[in-house]
């Protein structure tokens, strides 16, 4: 009997014995899950922080995009309107390059024929003063040639006649001869007269009296010496006309301006075609 209840003790020891050991084991287990989940807590919590602050990156760099694709397509658009300006620049400028280069090819003909104009003044400025010598008076002025000549050689001493002398017809023989050889110029005669008491009454007036003297050459340009009577004209100043005291008859030499102008749009015809 003493056996069994020595039995019975030594078997309620041994398992009271595991059952503290198994006890302690589980509080060490538990002791240590509560562990782990404290700190799985923690990393869960860094976890949702870092995707927290991560979400907010993202929604800044979204907005960022967003921001940029706007720039971007604000970029594009004044690209496009300064790359139309440009290009509307760049045909005016064309444009005006094209205009100038045509007013400059204009500025070229109307240059040459003007040369043109003056190289025939000039011939004929040189014709003349050799022809004449010191026998009259020779200049350009204001783009004509002029020769001067004393109605006192024209027509004598007496200042209201209108014949011509003996003496100028040498004269106008050899302006007649260089005026031949210049047939595409324009001649026009102007009278000056200041012969205030007029007592003939075949003479009206100074007005008369200078157109009167004036077509006495023009006459003995024509009928002597064989100029071109299409190509002069009488123009009579009166006493108004010269600004010396002794009166003279003027030969005025022109080029014949309409010509010029003619050969002048003719140029620029040509030059717009070429």
């Amino acid at each position: 009997m003493k056996n069994i209840i020595l039995l019975a003790s030594v078997i309620l020891i041994s398992t009271s014995s595991v059952y503290a050991q198994k006890k302690k084991d589980l509080l060490d287990e538990i002791d240590k899950l509560r562990k782990e989940l404290k700190v799985t807590k923690g990393e869960l919590n860094d976890s949702r922080n870092k995707e927290k602050a991560t979400l907010t990156r993202v929604e800044t760099m979204e907005a960022q995009v967003k921001d940029l694709k706007e720039t971007n397509a604000s970029l594009l658009t004044n690209m496009g309107s300064f790359t139309e300006l440009s290009k509307k620049k760049a045909q005016n400028l064309e444009k005006s390059l094209e205009s100038l280069q045509e007013k400059d090819k204009q500025i070229k003909v109307i240059n040459d024929a003007i040369s043109k104009n003056d190289s025939i003044k000039l011939a004929t400025l040189t014709i003349l003063k050799n022809a004449l010598g010191s026998d009259a008076n020779i200049a350009v002025k204001n783009g004509t040639v002029l020769i001067t000549i004393a109605n006192t050689l024209l027509f004598g001493e007496n200042d209201k006649s209108y014949a011509v002398t003996d003496k100028a017809k040498g004269l106008l023989g050899k302006i007649a001869t260089a005026l031949n050889k210049k047939a595409d110029l324009k001649i026009t005669v102007e009278g000056n007269s200041n012969a205030l008491n007029i007592k003939d009454k075949s003479i009206s007036d100074n007005w008369d009296l200078s157109a009167k003297q004036a077509a006495a050459v023009v006459r003995m340009l024509q009928k002597d010496f064989k100029v071109d009577p299409k190509r002069m004209d009488v123009l009579g100043k009166s006493e108004y006309g010269s600004s010396s005291i002794e009166t003279a008859t003027r030969i005025i030499i022109n080029p014949q301006f309409d010509q010029f102008y003619s050969l002048i749009k003719e140029s620029m015809k040509n030059g717009t075609k070429g």
